[in-house]
């Protein structure tokens, strides 16, 4: 009796074990990368990237995501704004994936990944085995640990051999990468400009080009890998899946310099009538100093508070944050209020200057809202006594 119940549990175990293990790939199975078009939602303007698995004749049609997160976390966005929101890996299938980005009009380029049986099937086991819940979540990293660079990773692990990728350095800087995704949408690199901080100025290796799909689309077609069995391409073949059906217009009026020249403008004519008025408008200079106190108090969170490695010593707090709270202070002080507005004014006047030179990527609109926060202080200081 002791017998049987051992013999049927150890074929339980073994049954179980068996189903665990991802099944044994024909010679016909396929690997292929996919590249997705940038879109038009934000978290989708640099574009995506997956990888497919097709082996028809063991019925396998898996496509791995390493660009998904669940909105039910708790405290999601409070996660998300302190960088320690997990992303994950899914997996669905290729119609599923198709429909998803043609009913968003992106569009979807395939390259088939030239690997040797054994390398297919070493790549399909760590796939399977990062898909496992215990190990689909990771802690997402914008420029080092992305839904691009997770895929250029585990391709180089399964291949037998090194990859060159036979790019050369264009000599430029993470945060310069990105800008010819952003010359449709002058807010989007406004808000990127002034949020990511001097580290996102450091300078990309043709390596780290990756983080951004096209890039390493463009590389995948052009690398080759070095083995014992000699040198071969990377990608066997390209194909376009879906055409990008996507219309980006640029409107000038619409541009954070163009809007916000307009806005100092309105500034200008608006001290000018108080100055001949001897009226003044507090909550002006209040609601002004007050929101850019805050940007620059928010940046500093994002500095130290979170986990996100983009956003670190950001110089752009230089500008935001001192001369405008040493003013808020001067404008509830009694005592020694000129002397604050002329410092107010004089670090306004030196970051301005500083500006031109500092390593950080700035743009003119930081050099506008300057000049309007330093018309504002010195027409204010006029009124002193």
């Amino acid at each position: 009796m002791r017998r049987i119940v051992f013999f049927t549990l150890f074929l339980l175990l073994s049954a179980i074990y068996i189903k665990a293990e991802p099944a044994k790939l024909s010679q016909n199975a396929r690997i292929a990368m996919f590249t997705c078009d940038p879109g038009q939602e934000l978290y989708a303007g640099f574009g995506h990237s997956a990888l497919w698995v097709s082996d028809p004749a063991n019925g396998i049609d898996r496509l791995y995501n390493y660009g998904t997160f669940d909105f039910n976390t708790p405290n999601f966005y409070v996660k998300f704004i302190r960088g320690k929101l997990n992303y994950m890996l899914s997996v669905t299938n290729i119609n599923r994936f198709m429909r998803e980005y043609d009913y968003r009009k992106i569009g979807v380029e395939g390259q088939t990944l030239n690997l040797l049986p054994d390398e297919k099937q070493k790549l399909y086991n760590l796939l399977e085995e990062n898909a496992k819940p215990e190990n689909r979540s990771y802690k997402y990293d914008f420029f080092m640990d992305n839904c691009a660079t997770r895929i250029r990773d585990i391709v180089a692990e399964a291949v037998d051999g090194e990859i060159d990728f036979n790019t050369q350095d264009q000599d430029v800087s993470f945060r310069q990468l990105l800008f010819p995704y952003l010359t449709h949408t002058p807010w989007t690199k406004f808000g990127i400009n002034l949020i990511l901080g001097l580290s996102s100025d450091a300078k990309a290796s043709p390596y780290d080009y990756m983080y951004l799909p096209e890039h390493m689309e463009y590389q995948f077609g052009r690398a080759t890998i070095d083995s014992n069995n000699g040198e071969r391409e990377l990608v066997s073949s390209e194909k376009q899946y879906l055409k990008n059906k996507l219309e980006y217009k640029y409107n000038i009026l619409y541009d954070p310099a163009v809007v916000f020249t307009f806005f100092i403008l309105i500034v200008l004519l608006i001290s000018l009538w108080e100055n001949r008025k001897n009226v003044y408008f507090k909550a002006l200079d209040v609601t002004l100093s007050s929101v850019s106190a805050f940007a620059g108090l928010f940046l500093f969170f994002m500095w130290v508070g979170t986990d996100h490695s983009a956003t670190n010593y950001n110089l752009n707090i230089l500008w935001l944050l001192p001369a405008q709270t040493l003013f808020l202070f001067a404008l509830r002080s009694k005592k020694n209020k000129k002397r604050m507005v002329e410092i107010s004014m004089g670090i306004l006047f030196v970051t301005a200057i500083a500006m031109q030179f500092w390593p950080q990527e700035t743009e003119l609109s930081f050099l506008l809202l300057i000049v309007m926060f330093f018309i504002r202080y010195l027409f204010y200081y006029k009124r002193i006594e």
